[in-house]
């Protein structure tokens, strides 16, 4: 996600400093929605840089506003193509008691094999659902992590992308300090999730330029982009839906103009947590899209004291039946301690529901030693889980391990 992070770097201890006092608050990508399409590859590319949305945060009556997720520290539309439909035609069957003689026989038609999904150079979003590049329905099960001067701890960004890999997660969000991490250093971490059969979300933190559109970085993202997903635009610090509207719009021209054709994302007015700013002009947003590749995130951060829910006329529950009923491509983003002054949020109603309509989310964060609040780990390895990283990854009905499926069918 943008957020003022991104351009500016920021020291160890400050940064723990100010995790200590900060609700994680981020997440996505992305992606189950709820349709039967499947798509084609035939649209060509030119699109955005994401535009990074930096202004006060507003102050929510009954409690302090929203916390961005990448103030966390983290150290010094519906697609045009389709596949064809995979209904099979029932084989007639002879009528039974005919007899040999002087009946007519009646002809039995072999039952059609269903066409084989169509295969892409990246995922696509068609109607509400996105798919991966085999042709095959993608519902993300995953997490997010930031990446930067010893976060985690010695610097093995590897290593703790791999402890995220054997907990079955299908999708990561990863969030690069790019001021300490090299491109080299990020192709080796896409490299590795590709070979995992996981979908990787992708959004720079950190950078002094348009990072996106460095001819270093586009060759790089280039070889990974069978299964990338890219933040166009995160979530915006403020709440103005005149100006998020025009800015989301931005930066999908800008990010295609720069000829990425990957699946992009966008992020709902407030911080993320605007769920009717998607609704109301969702459509307008994807249809920005010259490649019609992009889906919408909702960063459900709705805590237990109801001021969410009450502002906007929704319970979790009947917020996640209208993401159906609107036909729309949109992700949830979930956590456990949502914002100052620290409140509960009721995740595991939101899993079972998105579990029970196809609907795709992203945990921030798997791990942050800086910033512990909702930490699935106790210390980046999965031998150490949290009481809430337990519950997300192995326990609950909709957990990761119960539900996330691997990309291409692996």
């Amino acid at each position: 996600m943008k957020s003022v992070l991104r351009h500016q770097s920021v020291g160890i201890t400050a940064l723990a400093a100010i995790a200590l006092a900060l609700s994680a608050c981020s997440g996505a990508e992305g992606a189950a929605f709820g349709a039967d399409d499947s798509v084609s590859d035939d649209a060509t590319p030119s699109v955005t840089d994401t535009a990074s949305s930096t202004a006060q945060q507003p102050a929510a009556p009954e409690q302090s506003a929203p916390v961005a997720r990448t103030e966390q520290p983290q150290t010094a539309p519906e697609s045009r193509t389709e596949t064809p439909a995979r209904a099979t035609s029932p084989a007639s069957t002879p009528a039974r008691g005919t007899s040999a003689e002087g009946a007519a026989t009646e002809e039995t038609t072999a039952p059609s094999a269903a066409p084989a999904p169509v295969h892409t150079r990246t995922m696509r979003v068609v109607g509400n659902q996105l798919f991966d590049s085999c042709g095959q329905p993608f519902v993300v099960r995953g997490v997010e992590q930031i990446l930067g001067n010893q976060l985690p701890q010695g610097n093995d960004w590897l290593g703790l992308v791999r402890q995220i890999a054997s907990t079955g997660a299908n999708a990561v969000r990863i969030l690069p300090g790019v001021n300490t991490l090299t491109t080299e250093n990020v192709d080796e971490i896409l490299t590795y999730v590709g070979e995992q059969g996981m979908v990787a979300f992708i959004d720079p933190l950190n950078s002094p330029d348009d990072w996106y559109a460095r001819a270093d970085v586009k060759a790089m993202l280039k070889k990974h982009e069978s299964f990338l997903i890219i933040d166009a635009y995160g979530e915006p610090q403020y709440d103005d839906v005149v100006k998020w509207r025009a800015e989301a719009k931005e930066a999908l021209v800008h990010m295609r103009s720069l000829g990425y054709e990957v699946p992009f994302t966008v992020y709902a007015n407030q911080f993320g947590r605007g769920l009717p700013s998607l609704f109301d002009y969702g459509a307008e947003i994807l249809a920005a899209d010259p490649l019609h590749n992009t889906f919408l995130g909702w960063q459900a951060y709705w805590g237990n004291t109801g001021y969410y829910q009450e502002h906007y006329g929704y319970s979790l529950e009947e917020a996640v039946q209208a993401i159906v009923d609107s036909g729309l491509p949109i992700q949830l983003g979930l956590d456990h301690i949502t914002d100052l002054p620290s409140t509960e949020a009721d995740y595991g109603t939101l899993m079972q529901a998105a579990e029970a309509n196809g609907v795709g989310w992203l945990w921030w964060d798997f791990y942050n030693p800086y910033g512990a609040e909702n930490n699935l780990t106790e210390d980046g390895s999965t031998d150490n889980l949290t009481a809430t990283g337990a519950d997300v990854l192995v326990n609950h009905p909709a957990s990761i391990a119960h539900t996330a499926k691997l990309a291409c069918g692996r």
